[in-house]
């Protein structure tokens, strides 16, 4: 399959090379897609949907599977898989409105707001998420990202949930894919408090994403 993108207008002069070959549709329902459109749903945290930023800045709105994918972008602040976030939801919420959307690829990441949650924990609900998932959408493609850190090394026990979140979506035949740290290093590209990315933090992301589909031959 192909991979299309989207660089909103107010980024087009952004540094971060991405190239635009494609239209993403954001926030419309997944299941309300017109017919022939392929669907796809993003479960993340802050990170995926953009903190302080225009929906469309965000990485999942950047990254789309062809012209003609329709996302609706789950994700949101606080939200772990085992972490309740500011809307009193968990991962699991999101898989769950995922399942009513019968979206034909769900993005998944591992995510900071876990940390301090012991790690049995975080991988139980893991399992528990992503088996839910693929029961109800045994033919949707799952694919896993590994959690977004800021400029410095990631925690350790984020780089286990990334390992965690590896085993829980290969034993569903999904796909599991580990972008790194992109922002390593890069404080320009972190809003204040070194939480959230900038927009440009944000296409830095998508670049990172695009590269590591590329790589496990999910694009062209």
């Amino acid at each position: 399959m192909n991979l299309k993108r989207l660089i909103p207008p107010a980024l087009a002069m952004a540094s971060v090379a991405v190239a635009v070959v494609g239209y993403l549709t954001v926030g419309a329902p997944a299941a309300a897609a017109s017919a022939g459109r392929s669907t796809a749903v993003a479960i993340g945290d802050s990170i995926m949907d953009g903190h302080n930023l225009q929906p469309d800045q965000a990485w999942p709105a950047i990254i789309a599977h062809d012209d003609d994918w329709s996302l609706t972008n789950l994700a949101a602040d606080g939200d772990g898989f085992v972490t309740v976030g500011n809307d009193g939801t968990t991962f699991l919420q999101q898989v769950r409105e995922t399942i009513s959307l019968h979206p034909q690829v769900v993005v998944l990441s591992a995510s900071s707001n876990d940390l301090g949650v012991p790690e049995p924990e975080v991988r139980s609900a893991m399992v528990e998420a992503v088996d839910e998932l693929h029961a109800a959408l045994p033919k949707a493609q799952i694919i896993g990202f590994s959690a977004i850190w800021n400029e410095n090394d990631s925690p350790p026990q984020l780089d286990q949930m990334g390992t965690d979140l590896r085993a829980a979506v290969s034993a569903v035949g999904g796909t599991y894919l580990d972008i790194g740290n992109p922002l390593k290093d890069r404080p320009d590209l972190m809003q204040g408090g070194d939480v959230h990315p900038t927009a440009a933090g944000q296409l830095t992301i998508a670049a990172a994403v695009q590269s590591a589909l590329a790589k496990a031959g999910l694009v062209s």
